[in-house]
Formats: structure tokens, C-alpha cells, sequence
């Protein structure tokens, strides 16, 4: 494995700032733990042949399988040899995440860095860098939400392994999350993340409860509950459209009337209700969240309209929305909203 391309892929599995910005420390660290990750996968088949192996990750590894090859021979999917190997890690989080968006009003903050271009999101392999840079963002006057990711893509560049933190997930979710990211692997607009997380969610969720479906039956326990987290995606990202609107116009009214920054932030306390704990919400982790959800119920009604199947939807649908400069407006058919 070269340095050059190892480097590459820790900085698009992490979002990192362009080779202008960089820390060479920084970029090298992140490409040694990516790459002591990468150097100890083991093929999946040659785990499954381990007599000793716990019957509960056979059936976790096993699944994986299946889902990989349903995502190749149904969804069409550029598979590759991405998830066809195991890497065992340390439980919990695997990346920390940071997000970062204006006080005032909902708007991002975004780094850059090349391939991937603009992403509105920074990781870090440890959790006191990614503090570290929401202190530092906040002292600037920016609203920070730092999370824990157990999952990430390096879209292609590399064969990504199942990793043993997965296999506490149930099956349904286990089997959404590998749709999800071979979706990055295979569709991926640079510039444009969310856009490709809430194609990735539809895709994920859609292609999780027809997995299940056909797989075990439509009125099995695991496809009967993809499909009740289907439904709860579409109705969630109609509720969040709603409160995203009500939000946005709270901060148009209060730029017209020239209210402080302080006023503004103790007003939109009220706003901040809707989504959750007022004490715990700000508008990174409302735009953080709000990028895997966004117009979810346009890329059904998308597909409704085609009448053909998921995987030529799925096509037809990213044909139309790399002709646009929004894609959420080439695919909508609804009335979703910016």
C-alpha cells in the first residue's frame, strides 16, 4: 500500500482540510490509523471457516454477505470487494465528528479538501482533537456539535471492511448501514453533503425493507420492521421540514428587525423546542441532522412516478439530480422546500 494513496483515503474517510491547511502531523497520524485498520483486515470467508467463532457474529457476518450482494445483483450498486473482509477495532466510537454552522442564521460551515471538495463536517480519530477544534470555532462565534461515527466511506478508494463495532447492531440496522455506505461508494457529488446523505438514507432504507422482504417474507418480524423505519424516515423528514421553516423564518424576522446576537439567541430558545432539549440544540447539530432527512418522502414520490424498479429509480433519479445545480429541486415532486 502506498503512503500517497493511504494518505488520500484518510482524507476523504475524514474530512480533512485541503493539503493548504493541513498539519503534515496531523494528516500522517490520521493515515496510520487508517491504515493499521486497512493492514488488518482478514477476508470474511476465512473468518466464517474459524470453528471457534461465535454463532452470533457468523449470523452478523453472514448477513453482511447477503446484503453485499443484494446491494451488487438488485440495487446495482458498485460493490467491488468493499465489505468482504473484517477488521476487528476498539468498541465505541471510531471517529469524531465535528459540524459547525452560523448563530444567526442556518448555514453551514465547510471545509475543503480535494475530491470530495466542500463538507460540512470534520473527523477526527480522537475525541479531544475534535473538542479541541469546537472550542476553537466557538470562540469564533460559531455554533459546534461534535458526535461519535462508528461507520465511514472512503468512497472506492479503498476496500472498506466490516468492522467488529457493527455487529452489535440488529439486523435491520446492520444491513441499512452497509446499503448506506456502499450508496457513498458508488454515488457520490462532490460538494453536495446533503444531498448524499439523503439519497444514501433513502437508498439505505429502502433497499433494507425490499432486502428483507424478499428475504424472509413481507410480514417476517425484521422486514415488517425496515419497513415501520421507512415510514418513520418519510414522516420524520416531513416534520423536520416543517420545524426547518418555522426555524429559518425566526431568523429572517429577527435579521430584519436588526436584533442583537444576544436577543437572538435567547429568542430562538422557543424555536429550539420543537427539535428536542432547548439547553442541548443549536443550529450545527439541527443542520447536522438535518442533512440525512432532508425531502426523504421526494425520492419516493420519485420513484412512484417511474413505476420501474429500485435500482433503475436509483439511477434515474442521481442522473437527474447531477444536471441541476440543486438536486433537491430536479427530483422534487411534492412541494419540498430549500
Amino acid at each position: 500500500m502506498k503512503i500517497g494513496q493511504l494518505v488520500v483515503g484518510c482524507l476523504l474517510a475524514l474530512g480533512l482540510v485541503g493539503c493548504g491547511g493541513c498539519s503534515p502531523l496531523y494528516v500522517l497520524e490520521g493515515a496510520l490509523v487508517q491504515g493499521r485498520i486497512l493492514l488488518s483486515r482478514e477476508p470474511l470467508p476465512r473468518v466464517l471457516a474459524d470453528e471457534n467463532l461465535p454463532e452470533a457474529k457468523r449470523a452478523k457476518l453472514a448477513l453482511v454477505q447477503e446484503a453485499r450482494a443484494f446491494a451488487r445483483d438488485v440495487l446495482l450498486l458498485e460493490v467491488g470487494d468493499a465489505y468482504g473482509t473484517y477488521a476487528e477495532v476498539p468498541d465505541g466510537a471510531l471517529v469524531w465528528v465535528v459540524s459547525a454552522a452560523r448563530q444567526t442564521r442556518l448555514e453551514s460551515y465547510t471545509w475543503w479538501f480535494p475530491v470530495v471538495g466542500n463538507v460540512t463536517y470534520k473527523g477526527f480519530f480522537k475525541k479531544s482533537d475534535a473538542e479541541a477544534l469546537a472550542r476553537s470555532l466557538q470562540e469564533d462565534g460559531w455554533d459546534t456539535y461534535v458526535r461519535p461515527s462508528s461507520a465511514f466511506s472512503t468512497l472506492g478508494w479503498f476496500d472498506d471492511p466490516v468492522l467488529s463495532s457493527w455487529l452489535t447492531r440488529d439486523d435491520v440496522s446492520l444491513v441499512d448501514l452497509v446499503l448506506h455506505e456502499l450508496v457513498h461508494r458508488s454515488y457520490y457529488r462532490s460538494g453536495y453533503t446533503d444531498f448524499n446523505e439523503s439519497f444514501a438514507t433513502w437508498v439505505g432504507r429502502t433497499g433494507t425493507s425490499e432486502f428483507f422482504s424478499q428475504r424472509d417474507g413481507k410480514e417476517s418480524p425484521n422486514a415488517r420492521l425496515a419497513e415501520k423505519r421507512l415510514e418513520a424516515a418519510f414522516v420524520g423528514s416531513e416534520q423536520w421540514t416543517e420545524r426547518m421553516e418555522v426555524l429559518r423564518a425566526f431568523y429572517r424576522a429577527a435579521e430584519r428587525a436588526e436584533w442583537p446576537l444576544a436577543e437572538v439567541l435567547a429568542r430562538r430558545r422557543e424555536a429550539f423546542r420543537a427539535f428536542g432539549d432547548p439547553d442541548k440544540i443549536n443550529n450545527a447539530l439541527i443542520l447536522a441532522r438535518w442533512a440525512y432527512r432532508r425531502d426523504l418522502r421526494d425520492f419516493s414520490c420519485a420513484r412512484q412516478a417511474s413505476g420501474g424498479s429500485l435500482a433503475g429509480t436509483v439511477q434515474e433519479t442521481w442522473s437527474r439530480a447531477l444536471s441541476a445545480d440543486d438536486p433537491f429541486v430536479a427530483i422534487r415532486c411534492q412541494g419540498g422546500t430549500d
